[in-house]
């Protein structure tokens, strides 16, 4: 299984409430999910792969096969999330619909690719890759907590990434 993401363990640690109803979005093979199960919270796991989504289960883990990129498909729920985390993914057409999955007081996480990445992997098309500060004009309507637009380079990978940290007040 692929390592938990040090964005999404640094925000869920600055949380004030540790529970409750969390959306993994496109959450692949799961990784999150098991990991916020495992910090007991309640996770609804999203990806249009199904094959993925069996590969991991957990007690406190529901899972749906949805292709979200289809703005047909939203609402995701009835009830909105306390937070939702996204990682390596990105849709812009249906950002506002992520934000206004939020509950009032809930967060977003996000961390996906950024420019300078398709020089050296993939994606390296611009339809998935943010531009400079995009993150942010993306998240307007929501009070910023943090945001990164970092280059990390270390023996197992390089990556160009925006991340975001942000309360839907």
């Amino acid at each position: 299984m692929n390592k938990i993401s040090n964005w999404v363990k640094y925000c869920l640690e600055e949380l004030p409430c540790k529970n409750g109803y969390v959306l993994d979005l496109a959450c692949g093979r799961g990784r999150h999910s098991i990991f916020l199960s495992s910090l007991g919270y309640n996770v609804l796991s999203v990806d249009i792969d199904e094959h993925k989504l069996n590969c991991f289960n957990g007690k406190l883990i529901k899972k749906k096969v949805i292709d979200v990129e289809n703005i047909n498909n939203w609402p995701l729920e009835k009830q909105k999330f306390n937070i939702i985390i996204v990682t390596n993914f990105l849709n812009r057409k249906i950002f506002p619909l992520i934000i206004s999955s939020i509950r009032k007081g809930g967060y977003l996480i996000y961390e996906t690719f950024s420019e300078g990445h398709q020089k050296i992997g993939r994606p390296n098309n611009p339809k998935y890759i943010l531009k400079p500060k995009e993150l942010i004009q993306l998240s307007a309507k929501m009070h910023l907590i943090t945001y990164e637009n970092i280059y990390i380079n270390n023996t197992s990978h390089h990556l160009f990434k925006q991340r975001i940290f942000a309360k839907n007040v």
